[in-house]
């Protein structure tokens, strides 16, 4: 019991300057929450058992499930808040300037080490499970370490393929001190204000223009600007007006829901809904600023606390939640996607926060503060390089270019160090092959066109009915002469007399044919079979690629086996020549000895060569069947 009481204590996050902002963390709890559900959804649809009576991508439940990656845009809009504030507070309250020595220090001590150890856990992880050799996992490993995986390989990580979002941080922290102090070099607060406002939307019509928002661009700084922007637009609307008058308005309350709504349909690459989602984002972050319920509800304690953990939540959910997927895949709860989602989530969500719990106090905590922790020898010896206090290196200039290039010739040694055959042909893993292929296939695009098609004929089908009723409505209007007699007491007479006439009828018709009530059944059946028939043939040609890309694959790597065999038996080849030509030098060989060494040596050069031409056909093959 004592110790659920000072577990919120031991939980809180600790700040290098004190100040502590419990209602970010609580945004924090918001970013995450989505990201969690997205990745449980996936692995329910991928590993899960259950045969879902909706198609999963007709259920706005599972679309809204897989718009998770709103709140990754949400953390970059918050790192961008977060890194502007004591710039802003430098600029605009005269507080003392934040030393870059210092903001660079602390953005190494404070990500690099839980993320080093992550990414070397769950690398040791793949290579036990046999799903990579060492020398092909390596060069991975050292991309993802140095956050430069998407820009040299152009997908995400093998080892933790989240990683991609912390890639654009760190993008974004080399340039935030000058981003930002270039916008508060603008003295005056209402142009600095809408020059940043403005420079959100024209930052995306010059992405748009120029195409950054696809890839290679889109899982860069480039393709995901505009969301640091937002953050430091708010900092400087906190600092310079809100701060000062905190009243809290209830509109902004009600216009949460609807502001991520609008950002989970309007997450696309479509300029005008780009421009929609990102006034969204600032709606949706001033209302915790602003509103009076929300801001309360992201201080409540375990909200601000969960959020706190965010960055151990984001390292290690994924992994978590497919350890979990081993154990419970099987288990269904009615054949509806809500259902079995929650079931899902009931068991990973505690699974995820207890575990992520354990790894903050060990491995994130400890690098909150200033100074680095104390682990025993291994972390005195750095600290004894880094220097006290968090200071950094004060070694002379020439020292720390010589650890540059130490450390430069390491990577490029351990990058290059393998047989370049091998790192010609840098394959990713054969699931994310096969999940290319079904994307890019134009033959699945045409069948699911065709499956539309089919599906529209059979409702119109099932309307056919109302051919049966006709409505009907009509008016008559006219004019006659009708001869009148008229008598007096002194005469009589015809007259003529004009009248107008008008007849109104409605009414509703219903004909009945026998032919089409007896074959109504069977005809929205036929549409219904057809349709199901077109589904059935897309599965068909699914599993067809997914059998070509199967044994492209295989080929492939036999090739690539049978050329390092090759290589090696040139390497013998050689080897064994060069002693036979020393002797033959010496006088000790005969010719013909010579000569067959010499053709064996040739022939190793030609099979090499022949090995090497089926690799590279097997490798395009491969790469232009997929669509990579």
């Amino acid at each position: 019991m004592r110790f659920l009481q000072q577990l919120p204590n031991l939980l809180k996050r600790e700040t290098a300057n004190g100040q502590y902002l419990p209602l970010v963390d609580g945004l924090r709890f918001l970013a995450i929450m989505p990201v969690i559900v997205q990745h449980t959804s996936e692995r329910l649809i991928k590993h899960g058992t259950v045969d879902f009576s909706m198609p999963i991508e007709q259920d706005q439940l599972a679309f809204l499930a897989s718009r998770g990656t709103i709140g990754v845009f949400l953390f970059f809009a918050i790192s961008g808040f977060m890194l502007s504030l004591p710039f802003a507070r430098h600029h605009l309250e005269g507080t003392k300037a934040p030393h870059l020595k210092h903001y660079f220090f602390r953005r190494f001590t404070r990500i690099e080490p839980p993320y080093l150890v992550w990414m070397t856990v769950f690398a040791a992880v793949l290579l036990i499970q046999g799903a990579w050799a060492v020398g092909d996992m390596l060069p991975h490993w050292l991309a993802s370490c140095f956050y430069l995986h998407t820009l040299i390989y152009g997908d995400y990580s093998v080892i933790n393929p989240v990683a991609w979002s912390l890639e654009i941080e760190i993008q974004f922290y080399l340039i935030a001190p000058w981003l930002v102090g270039l916008f508060f070099s603008i003295k005056n607060a209402r142009h600095r204000q809408w020059i940043l406002f403005g420079s959100i939307f024209g930052y995306i019509a010059l992405q748009h223009a120029l195409g950054w928002q696809h890839s290679p661009f889109k899982p860069t700084l480039l393709g995901q600007m505009q969301h640091f922007l937002v953050g430091i637009w708010l900092a400087d609307c906190y600092i310079s007006r809100w701060q000062k008058a905190p009243a809290a308005n209830k509109a902004w309350d009600w216009a949460v829901l609807p502001a991520l709504l609008t950002m989970a349909y309007t997450w696309t690459e479509e300029f005008g809904k780009s421009l929609v989602f990102d006034a969204s984002l600032m709606v949706m972050f001033t209302a915790a600023l602003r509103g009076s319920l929300f801001p309360q509800l992201l201080r409540n304690q375990w909200v601000a606390i969960i959020g706190g953990m965010c960055y151990t939540i984001y390292l290690t959910h994924l992994p978590m939640l497919e350890m979990q997927m081993l154990f419970t895949k099987h288990l269904t709860l009615t054949d509806h996607y809500l259902p079995n989602l929650l079931l899902q989530l009931a068991i990973g969500l505690p699974l995820v926060l207890v575990s992520s719990a354990v790894f903050y106090l060990v491995l994130e905590k400890p690098f909150m503060k200033k100074t680095l922790p104390n682990f025993g020898l291994a972390f005195s010896a750095i600290k004894s390089v880094l220097g006290r206090n968090g200071a950094l290196v004060k070694a002379p200039i020439a020292g720390g270019k010589k650890l540059v290039t130490v450390a430069l010739l390491l990577v490029s040694t351990t990058a290059f160090s393998q047989d370049t055959l091998t790192n010609e042909y840098q394959l990713p893993p054969l699931d994310t092959l096969i999940k290319l292929a079904l994307e890019k296939s134009p033959v699945l695009r045409s069948q699911d066109v065709w499956i539309e098609i089919q599906k529209e004929e059979w409702q119109l089908q099932k309307k056919q009915w109302m051919n049966l009723v006709s409505v009907g409505a009509g008016t008559n209007v006219g004019n006659n002469s009708v001869l009148d007699y008229q008598q007096t007491t002194t005469s009589s007479e015809y007259i003529t007399v004009n009248r107008k006439s008008a007849i109104y009828n409605a009414g509703v018709a219903v004909r009945i044919s026998l032919g089409d009530v007896m074959t109504r059944g069977d005809k929205n059946n036929i549409a219904r079979l057809e349709w199901e028939r077109a589904q059935a043939d897309r599965q068909i040609l699914e599993d067809k690629i997914r059998e070509e890309v199967i044994t492209q694959y295989d080929h492939l790597q036999a090739a690539l086996r049978l050329l390092n065999l090759e290589a090696l038996s040139l390497e013998t080849q050689r080897l064994a020549f060069e002693v036979a030509d020393t002797y033959f030098r010496a006088g000790t060989m005969k010719v013909e000895d010579y000569s067959s060494e010499l053709s064996k040596k040739i022939s190793a050069e030609k099979s090499l060569e022949n090995s090497r031409i089926e690799a590279q056909k097997a490798y395009r093959m491969l790469r232009e069947f997929v669509g990579i």
